[in-house]
């Protein structure tokens, strides 16, 4: 099944050793990785030595703090987020130490209540549970018990030197109400092992390029799987 979330996008998560100052606006215009334009409408939360967070509607998002750099995207295409933080990181600021990234796809999708029911009771069997399992299944409406949160880890990756592919599900807040929707987490982990290579952005943005667009892809794949459960 092809995805058509009713909501969705990719972020990018850099850990390592950031100024969280440099990164407003207008310095990303004046070094031509967003428009004049668009840094004028920016929505800027907060702007301060220990932490930047601002807003570009229909761009990206971006947080940044001393240990973690995140931009995340929620519409096509999500390979934008990608030549940013590569320009970032690869060009401008060439010096910064970065040691783990996470590219991360998130998807929010309705499914109708029963058959989000029926998802949940395959992914988490109530028999296994006993007399409790059918207490966590009884009620109606708001007090209708069930899956509430699931995590499979994959460590076993043979494309990176260090890391894991994690997949969450969930009910979806954001849709019907939180009645009726899934929200799917797909956080791939890349770890760089060699000192020599985490001193500098290079090496991880260099596989960062490498690795984004089947990153996304293999992601989906896995959000296809449970969104072909539907009837």
């Amino acid at each position: 099944m092809r995805i058509e979330p009713e909501i969705g996008g990719a972020s990018i998560v850099l850990l390592g050793s950031f100024n969280p100052k440099i990164f407003q606006p207008f310095w990303m215009a004046k070094h031509g990785l967003i428009s004049d334009s668009a840094a004028e409408v920016a929505d800027i939360a907060v702007v301060h030595p220990e932490i930047t967070a601002f807003m570009i509607e229909d761009l990206f998002a971006l947080q940044v703090n001393p240990t973690r750099f995140s931009l995340e995207r929620n519409v096509a295409p999500l390979i934008l987020i990608c030549d940013i933080a590569t320009r970032l990181f690869g060009d401008l600021l060439p010096h910064v130490p970065i040691h783990q990234m996470g590219i991360n796809r998130t998807v929010h999708f309705n499914v109708g209540q029963k058959e989000r029911e029926r998802i949940g009771l395959m992914l988490a069997p109530r028999e296994p549970w006993g007399e409790w399992g059918k207490e966590v299944s009884s009620g109606e409406g708001a007090k209708h018990g069930g899956l509430q949160s699931l995590t499979l880890v994959q460590k076993n990756v043979s494309d990176r030197p260090a890391g894991w592919i994690q997949t969450k599900i969930e009910p979806s807040l954001r849709i019907g109400h939180g009645q009726t929707g899934i929200y799917m987490e797909v956080n791939d982990h890349y770890e760089l092992t060699d000192p020599t290579q985490t001193s500098t952005p290079q090496a991880m943005m260099a596989l960062l390029s490498k690795v984004f667009d089947d990153s996304i892809r293999r992601s989906e794949r896995i959000i296809d799987q449970i969104m072909s459960l539907k009837q």
